[in-house]
């Protein structure tokens, strides 16, 4: 009997472009995230595109495992993530690549009409604050995504996702595939 729902899975098996276990050059970072449900996203989303890794920057960690675990999906146990602070955040990074914040602020510039680096940490902020503006002083380039809803804020895992297509678009060639 045929299965009547979509099965992802065997739908990108049939892909010939189909790029995974290919390392990219880009990276995702999440600065002071609050809800363990957007960590596990963050981590999911590096396993959708085959991201090199994500690093969330906490000053403190108390996120339950178990629920970042849960909407990271079969993603938790083979993306590469790591944890570290505001203060070790910029030292562990290596040197060729850009920091590209996703923020609205002042100097940020329309995600599409950007050009993103090709070797590129993608930057989000906090549910509900955003980067700290001392850490974003630190930034050279920031994003931001237009909205033309009444809505004017974005879950952060969504805009991840956004900016990371972006790059994507920009560095892979997805809209081919």
């Amino acid at each position: 009997m045929e299965n009547k729902y979509a099965n992802a899975v065997d739908f990108f098996k049939t892909k010939q472009k189909n790029a995974v276990g290919i390392p990219s050059n880009l990276m995702l970072a999440a600065y002071e995230l609050r809800t363990p449900e957007n960590l596990g996203a963050m981590i999911r989303l590096a396993g959708n595109l085959g991201i090199s890794k994500v690093i969330f920057i906490q000053s403190e960690q108390a996120l339950k495992t178990s629920k970042i675990a849960k909407v990271a999906h079969s993603s938790f146990k083979h993306v590469d993530y790591s944890f570290c602070t505001p203060e070790e955040f910029f030292t562990i990074l290596p040197k060729d690549f850009e920091v590209v914040a996703v923020e609205t602020s002042e100097k940020a510039a329309n995600l599409f009409t950007s050009s993103l680096p090709s070797k590129c940490v993608l930057l989000v902020g906090n549910e509900r604050y955003g980067i700290d503006q001392e850490f974003l002083n630190q930034i050279e380039k920031t994003v931001y995504i237009p909205l033309l809803g009444k809505t004017l804020s974005m879950n952060v895992s969504h805009a991840a996702t956004i900016a990371a297509f972006e790059w994507g678009r920009q560095h892979l060639g997805l809209e081919k595939m």
